[in-house]
């Protein structure tokens, strides 16, 4: 039987759909688009009497009937949904094990679209998901009943609702060669977007479930197979592989004009005794440096505590714009004077 100081350590540091599953199973073993502008009114001659234009018709041209498309607006009802900015720069410096995960159904066709995490003060400090197979993403399906647990997990967190800590752990489980299960298996993708404008928000709008990161930019996912459907994420398959050396971390790409820090590990929390990446916006197609352009890598413990909760170091913006100005010579995007990419 697994250790309860273990499993609960580890249902903060993995999806808590891989983490209960392991419990169980144990005990018995971008921004809206504008409006179209309708064409300018044909000017008179200032000669004669105002008077209606009438239609110029020639052989080559035909009227075409003006219609003025409006993009329907998304209904942000649900707590989780709502785009705000943080409440505060510094998060705690201990981890709140009191949260707890309610599911929530996106409409009456879409059963538990997804998890949302709150305090027991009923703030909302995160939110998650699940790709469990069956499509081009990943092919075998999820059964827990014959303990099998492919998945693709996206776990957004905001702990304390605060700036410091703001950022997206991806997973993906695979079976071994022996068809086993581990968490020492797990491959983790840890993402942190800069600047930090917005608490990440999720909101339904029909066949997507739309995503908005710290940035303002946006990501589309299937609402049903939670599959990347647009926006500046992209994704390739799951590694399938049974050799676990060989096995890829999980291929989702930022494509947007930001800042990332990216950060990979195997059955490990990858802010700890790690390489992290640091890069700026969409790389360049001409960029011919072999480590890459606008982009360098330094140690974990550069950017992340290495004990205790495992925050982030740099609590502001303007901080660690500072830190990357001198480390990796570029600095986080800006309108004018303020760090920013785009607004909601």
């Amino acid at each position: 039987m697994l250790n309860w100081q273990l499993a609960m350590k580890w249902l903060h540091i993995v999806p808590a759909s891989v983490a209960l599953a392991l419990l169980a199973n144990a005990c018995q073993s971008p921004a809206p688009l504008p409006k179209p502008q309708a064409p300018p009114e044909l000017a008179q001659e200032v000669h004669k009497p105002p008077a209606p234009a009438a239609p110029v018709k020639t052989a080559k041209s035909k009227e075409m009937p003006q219609e003025v498309v409006s993009k329907a607006p998304i209904e942000r009802t649900l707590p989780e949904s709502l785009i705000a900015a943080p409440a505060k720069d510094l998060a705690s410096r201990s981890i709140d094990y009191g949260t707890t995960l309610s599911s929530r159904a996106a409409n009456s066709k879409l059963m538990n679209s997804w998890q949302y995490r709150r305090t027991r003060q009923g703030h909302i400090v995160g939110f998650e998901f699940s790709n469990h197979g069956g499509n081009q993403i990943l092919t075998p399906r999820r059964d827990a009943t014959k303990n099998q647990f492919f998945t693709r997990d996206f776990q957004f967190r905001f702990d304390d609702r605060a700036r410091q800590d703001i950022h997206l752990m991806i997973s993906d489980w695979v079976a071994s060669r022996d068809r086993s299960f581990r968490l020492s298996e797990l491959m983790h993708r840890l993402m942190h977007f800069f600047p930090r404008s917005y608490l990440p928000a999720i909101v339904n709008a029909g066949d997507n479930n739309i995503v908005t990161l710290p940035t303002g930019e946006e990501v589309r996912f299937d609402a049903v197979t939670k599959e990347i459907r647009g926006g500046v994420f992209t994704e390739s398959p799951v590694d399938l592989s049974p050799d676990r050396t060989d096995r890829k971390y999980p291929t989702v790409s930022y494509q947007g004009q930001g800042v990332l820090v990216r950060a990979d590990a195997r059955g490990a929390d990858p802010r700890l005794g790690t390489t992290a990446t640091i890069s700026a916006g969409t790389p360049p197609s001409g960029c011919d440096k072999p480590g890459g352009c606008r982009q360098c890598e330094v140690p974990s413990k550069e950017l992340w505590e290495q004990a205790g909760a495992v925050r982030f170091k740099f609590q502001t913006d303007q901080e660690f714009d500072r830190y990357l100005t001198a480390r990796c010579g570029f600095g986080l995007p800006r309108l004018g004077k303020e760090f920013a990419v785009t607004a909601p």
